[in-house]
């Protein structure tokens, strides 16, 4: 090996990702992301709820 040489190109693969696995971690980062998503209204919602029913109702939000 050469000093010019880039070591990280030695084991970079010489063929394409298949088709099914692009689109399996596509599928897997939608997934995660919903699940984020669901998480976070359920989350939030909840908090809201609760401490509008402390404050007697006074902390209404509307969306």
């Amino acid at each position: 090996m050469t000093d010019n040489e880039n070591p990280f190109k030695l084991i970079e693969p010489e063929g394409q990702v298949p088709e099914s696995l692009k689109k399996a971690l596509v599928s897997e980062i939608d997934t995660i992301r919903n699940t984020s998503t669901l998480i976070d209204l359920f989350v939030g919602n909840f908090i809201n709820t609760l401490s509008a029913s402390f404050s007697g109702g006074e902390n209404t939000q509307q969306s």
